[in-house]
């Protein structure tokens, strides 16, 4: 397993240098640790091999659904019949709402965003 440490003469943001070493590893040690460039994201993992911040899309679909959910619970009251919105609004979220159901399919594709909540919804 690999660990991803912040060195120790880095603390001071937004310096951080990261650098990762085999699980075995306590502390910072030169020997069986290498600097790399930020963690882009939650979603990444460091590549040994390839040396390179790598994307694990299990875990960005994942988070992708997370965050769908909660949108989706977010902008169930609009959906009560006796809210007070217009009929071109209550179609609107409609339409919106259908777009995020249908937004983390089965396929793992790295550039798959939410879509953009209408205007009037933020």
């Amino acid at each position: 397993m690999i660990k991803y440490y912040m060195r120790p003469d880095s603390n001071i943001p937004p310096a951080y240098s990261y650098v990762v070493g085999e699980d075995t590893d306590s502390l910072w040690n030169s020997k069986t640790c290498i600097e790399v460039e930020p963690k882009p994201t939650a979603n990444h993992e460091y590549d040994l091999e390839k040396k390179e911040w790598i994307l694990n899309e299990s875990y960005y679909m994942s988070d992708l659904r997370f965050k769908r959910n909660a949108e989706l619970d977010r902008t169930d009251k609009y959906m009560i019949s006796d809210y007070p919105l217009s009929s071109e609004n209550k179609a609107s979220i409609i339409v919106y709402r259908q777009s995020l159901r249908e937004c983390p399919n089965k396929e793992l594709l790295v550039d798959k965003v939410l879509p953009e909540c209408p205007e009037i919804f933020r």
